[in-house]
């Protein structure tokens, strides 16, 4: 079992590094963010087709942004969505897919790892037939 790995993201043209110790305080934020008081899990937040709202998204990836060092806020992300929305950019749909796997790559890495297809998810074993 892999544990957790040291995580690049992006923000303003710069790259950040979240590392891999001590990881748990930043997940469990990253958690409250995205979840709020739904209690989903984070996880099912990120993949659930459409993912989270782009201001839950901004407050979970502001806190990993920061986590690794950055100076950011949420707002200047959420605004940053809501800009490239509004002037028509293609970038939009590529950055928030680039926050949810980087988000998840922190909150889950072996599903982060399977969704990239960089180790093939665990298939089941096939059952033995049953004597009856």
């Amino acid at each position: 079992m892999k544990g957790f790995e040291d995580v690049t993201l992006g923000w303003g043209g710069e790259e950040y590094t979240v590392p891999a110790n001590n990881q748990l305080m930043l997940i469990a934020q990253i958690e409250d963010a995205l979840a709020g008081t739904s209690g989903q899990q984070a996880v099912n937040v990120l993949l659930r087709s459409g993912g989270p709202s782009h201001s839950r998204l901004s407050q979970a990836y502001g806190a990993a942004l920061r986590y690794a060092g950055a100076t950011v806020t949420d707002d200047e992300i959420y605004l940053s969505i809501m800009e490239d929305f509004a002037s028509g950019s293609n970038d939009s749909a590529s950055k928030i897919q680039g926050a949810i796997m980087g988000l998840l790559a922190i909150v889950a890495p072996p599903i982060a790892r399977a969704v990239a297809a960089d180790e093939p998810a665990k298939k089941p074993k096939p059952r033995k037939p049953r004597k009856v």
